[in-house]
């Protein structure tokens, strides 16, 4: 049973909403209120000579008080100020004006330079009313561990990849990620799972010797296989003629020192002393004994002798040397002699042993010691002497710095070995200092252990449970540390140690190590040194953390694991072609961020990552095996991520591709720019009447934009899937469909005029590159707070754009950005200070 202790905690009661970031970093770390009041001015003023005049002509036909088109009424925000008191509708409508969906196409359209004037002064009104000199960088839910947290810290805690949250609930998703604490619920069957997870992670960290499975098989006269002639006593002994022998077969698990004992003996009291000699499965002489009368009834002579063994299946046959044969004892030499009728032992005769074994033994009378000679009761394996390193786990040794001793039946030493043992691993797992207020109910633990007369291995092992129940491990709350004091605003700096967490569970999901609680103790966690740090944890292999729950889920790659795709049709389509669509994609996303390499290349690559299935897949030839290698695209039509067939099939229908489906996709995860949903009672793509049975799929979004509710939407979104088109529903190039060439051309807002995915990728790097380094910046924010973005979050945001500009926004300055801004550095707390738990 596991005791959980929870000592010392305190969870304080936190406003579990959302956060509001009003971060005075987006006006400039010199600005002064005269400068944010002549930003507000000239917004203001750009506001009411060009956007609220448009917005008047284009928008309130349907957006008035009156109308209300979706329940939207703009005719109100005539002023800055009253876009200043809104709830944040003004965000949405920038985002559909600078996407195109509004107004419909059925509406009268401003021109371009319109557009472009609107969106540039909702653009300054928004950023004017959210960016201000009150650095308030908001409140983030406390929040348990995930199960990828889970996994990763107990694998990072103790060096062993057991992942116990596998068997945990699936976590609920917010804001795209699965570390959102918001949505991160903490049912009673999960609290079940920390419990059981807690005591399976505990004995597979640390084993006690005592437990440890030593072999100790002794095989019985009935066990043992015979060739030749063999009479059987009253006692089961086995009796054999001078031409016969027995053996047995053991398996050992560790590599140590093993003690093999023979229990036999002559038949007869007054034959001389009889030599015995075991052969091994070799036909290697191992032992050689000599052996008197074995005593009658049940009795026997013991003959031992040890071997060193390694792990493996072993056979030990036992043969009486006859007299007259041990004359040259340089015949019988342990270790070298070798016996050809045992090393080239027929496989014929093992089986009929076999066999004959299956008999029942029958006692024989009047046996002529004569003819049986010799006698074998026993043959047995014991061992090992002492267990080898490698008997247990990697963690037993990191564990265990200090061994209570045992005397006389008790355990001595217990409180001062305990506290050594936990105290360096308690300061990881609660990803802090530990005092020794904290490390008294755990080595209370051990002691009560040992007290009931339990082993103090099983002692550390009830404490480690209780360290893995406790909240300190299970959830990271962001309280001050005594005696620190709030701005006026409630804003509270992270400790060094809440700062180390946040950095590790951003960009490795895992706990801190070593290297980040050192330089917290030390107090060093400071702008250049977070710089190193980041580059650090990027350079080392647990950054692959990043791809697999930050890139995963941010373009969605998680959905392949549950796309159905036909299989009839697609019947290449296997769970391990599904795996390496998706690790295509995360390793190139690990390769740019690594090289740190402008994160628009990622669109428009000319090299990939493949396996050998996936390269059959791409009909790519030259690649063997299942390790990816890089390979150069350049003689092919696939550039970057709208290419890979991840992408590519998750965005498709079973059985066919969804242009629709693509371009909603490239407008959710490259422009940031999602679409709304579908109006009421709009019919699918197959429902739309009049669409010929052979029409592409073109013609029949065609038909399908002809209703002016989807044309807004569609004008875009089915432009930029078409230029996908030259992929079928699993990512292969194809030429045409269904008998007919494909068309993979498009035009987007502007007059930019594409033909084929390569085409495609090449403008929206060229045109949107910004747009699309906007959405990676606004994913890591989320990512690395936990929490959903509110509209005041996008002066951080556009403070990051404008800041790793000069250099393209590449992949470590844009994570090294989110970690230097306020909200990843700052809390809003309004409680009274107090000892602060420490991530």
């Amino acid at each position: 049973m596991v005791m959980c202790y929870m000592p010392g905690f305190r969870i304080p009661i936190l406003t579990l909403l959302p956060c509001v970031v009003l971060a005075a970093v987006c006006a400039g770390a010199g600005e002064t209120t005269t400068d944010v009041a002549a930003q507000k001015k000239e917004a203001a003023t750009a506001w009411s000579r060009s956007g609220w005049p448009i917005l008047q002509q284009f928008c309130l036909d349907c957006h008035d008080a009156e109308t209300r088109e979706g329940e939207l009424d703009l005719s109100s925000f005539e002023t800055l100020g009253a876009i200043e008191r809104s709830d944040g509708p003004m965000q949405r409508v920038l985002e559909m004006v600078r996407f195109g969906a509004m107004p419909p196409e059925d509406a009268d359209q401003p021109s371009d330079e319109q557009r472009k004037q609107l969106v540039d002064a909702l653009d300054r009104a928004i950023y004017a009313v959210s960016c201000d000199l009150r650095p308030r960088p908001g409140k983030v839910t406390a929040r348990r561990l995930n199960r990828a947290e889970y996994n990763h810290s107990i694998r990072d805690l103790f060096g062993m990849d057991l992942r116990p949250a596998d068997a945990f609930p699936s976590d609920e998703v917010g804001a795209g990620f699965d570390n959102n604490g918001d949505v991160l619920s903490l049912s009673p069957l999960l609290v079940e799972k920390y419990l059981d997870a807690a005591e399976s992670v505990a004995t597979q960290v640390l084993i006690d010797p005592a437990a440890l499975p030593r072999l100790d098989d002794e095989r019985p006269s009935d066990q043992l296989l015979v060739h030749g002639e063999t009479k059987t006593g009253r006692f089961n002994g086995r009796f054999l003629a001078r031409d016969a022998f027995v053996w047995a077969d053991f398996k050992v698990r560790y590599k140590g020192e093993y003690r093999v004992r023979v229990r036999a003996g002559n038949s007869d009291r007054n034959t001389p002393e009889t030599r015995v000699a075991v052969y091994d499965q070799d036909g290697v002489l191992r032992g050689l004994g000599a052996m008197s009368y074995y005593g009658g009834s049940g009795r026997s002579q013991r003959f031992d002798f040890r071997l060193t063994l390694e792990p493996g299946s072993y056979r030990f046959y036992v043969e009486p040397i006859e007299p007259g044969d041990d004359d040259d004892s340089s015949k019988f030499e342990s270790g070298t002699t070798v016996s050809q009728k045992f090393a080239n032992m027929d496989a014929s005769i093992v089986e009929q042993a076999k066999e004959k074994r299956k008999k029942l033994l029958k006692p024989d009378n009047n046996i002529d010691h004569e003819q049986f000679p010799f006698m074998v009761r026993q043959i047995s394996v014991e061992g090992p002497r002492e267990f080898p390193t490698n008997a247990y786990p990697p963690s037993q040794r990191s564990i265990l710095r200090r061994e209570a001793r045992r005397d006389d039946g008790k355990w001595h030493g217990v409180e001062e070995a305990a506290r050594e043992c936990l105290r360096p691993l308690m300061r990881r797992a609660f990803r802090g200092p530990v005092t020794d207020d904290d490390l008294r109910p755990y080595v209370d633990l051990v002691s009560s252990a040992t007290d009931r007369g339990e082993s103090f291995h099983r002692g550390l092992q009830m404490a480690i449970s209780a360290v893995l129940v406790s909240p300190r491990f299970l959830f990271r709350v962001e309280t001050p540390s005594e005696g620190m004091v709030a701005d006026e605003d409630g804003s509270m700096p992270l400790t060094q140690h809440q700062l180390a967490t946040r950095l590790s569970y951003f960009l490795w999901s895992s706990t801190p190590d070593e290297s980040l609680l050192d330089a917290a103790d030390k107090g060093e966690l400071n702008s250049e040194t977070l710089a190193q740090q980041v580059r650090r944890m990027i350079e080392d292999e647990k950054a692959d953390a990043l791809a697999g729950q930050f890139a995963a889920q941010w373009l969605g790659l998680r959905n392949l694991d549950e796309h159905e795709a036909d299989t009839e049709r697609f019947k290449k389509f296997t769970p391990s072609l599904r795996q390496a669509m998706a690790r295509e994609t995360e390793i190139l996303f690990m390769h740019l961020a690594r090289e740190n390499r402008p994160v628009a290349e990622l669109l428009t690559t000319d090299y990939t990552f493949v396996n050998s299935e996936l390269a059959g897949h791409y009909s790519m030839t030259g690649i063997d095996g299942d390790a990816f290698q890089r390979v150069s695209l350049a003689s092919t039509p696939r550039r970057g991520l709208l290419s890979h067939a991840s992408v590519l099939t998750l965005t498709s229908n079973p059985a066919r591709t969804s242009p629709v489906k693509r371009g909603k996709w490239i407008l959710e995860n490259v422009l940031g720019t999602p679409p709304p949903d579908p109006p009421a009672g709009v019919p699918e793509l197959e429902e739309t009447p009049t669409a010929k049975a052979k029409a592409s799929l073109r013609e029949q979004l065609e038909i399908h934009r002809a209703n002016p509710s989807c044309a807004s939407c569609h004008r875009v979104m089915d432009q930029l899937g078409f230029g996908l088109e030259q992929y079928d529903a699993i990512g292969r190039f194809r030429k045409e469909s269904r008998g007919r060439p494909i068309d993979a051309s498009g035009e987007l807002p502007g007059g930019h005029v594409f033909n084929g995915a390569a085409e495609l990728s090449e403008l929206l790097r060229d045109t949107q590159s910004e747009a699309f380094a906007h959405t990676v910046v606004e994913r890591l924010l989320t990512f690395a707070l936990g929490r959903e973005l509110s509209p005041s979050d996008r002066c951080t945001v556009d403070e990051i754009i404008a800041g790793t500009s000069a250099e393209n926004h590449r992949f470590i300055d844009l994570v090294l950005a989110v970690v230097e801004s306020r909200p990843f550095q700052y809390y809003e707390w309004f409680g009274p200070a107090e000892t602060g738990e420490e991530g």
